[in-house]
């Protein structure tokens, strides 16, 4: 149920449940100082995330979001994506560095758990443009809650999608776009 509520949240947009108090922008803006967070938070992100995110302090606990030059953002309607540690059942709580993830695994996938990810995250595209490499992260909360996502790197740009309970839901992509490079098709390998 909890990774239902995840979910919720990456589709809403605000990426976090419920949030009227303050835009996902907003939060990241505010974001405030990461002094007293626990020996056990992640604080540093694994490659290739470290590529496109890191960890933010913000009023309502530590969030996954876009890394400076980089903007995470759902492809229609162009909103902020954040990943929050707190996922409350109804609106946030201030928490400040109370909330945070322990657990910040990446994983290089191929085979058939890439073609069942990639499949559901590639519906609507061309079917013939090259293939990205691509990562399944699992992120963990000190509350135990955790979440699964996987990640398509096409190299000046990427891809991200949420899949709860392991069934990945194209509703939840978005895109990880470079501010400095505009998107280029990814060249096929030689």
């Amino acid at each position: 149920m909890a990774q239902r509520e995840w979910v919720v949240s990456i589709s809403a947009l605000t990426i976090i449940a419920g949030l009227k108090v303050v835009s996902p922008a907003a939060a990241v803006e505010n974001a405030h100082d990461c002094t007293g967070s626990p020996p056990d938070a992640v604080m540093t992100l694994p490659a290739p995330l470290s590529k496109w995110g890191r960890i933010v302090c913000t009023p309502y606990g530590h969030m996954l979001a876009g890394r400076d030059g980089w903007m995470w953002i759902m492809p229609e309607i162009f909103e902020t994506v954040l990943i929050p540690a707190q996922v409350p059942e109804k609106e946030p709580e201030q928490v400040g560095n109370k909330i945070y993830f322990t657990k910040v695994d990446v994983y290089k996938v191929k085979g058939s758990e890439f073609d069942n990810a990639y499949k559901v995250f590639h519906t609507g595209f061309d079917d013939k443009e090259v293939k990205p490499d691509g990562y399944r992260v699992e992120l963990t909360t000190d509350q135990g809650k955790s979440l699964m996502m996987y990640f398509f790197d096409y190299d000046t740009y990427a891809w991200g999608m949420s899949c709860p309970d392991s069934k990945c839901e194209m509703e939840t992509r978005f895109m990880i776009l470079d501010k400095n490079t505009p998107p280029k098709p990814r060249e096929p390998s030689i």
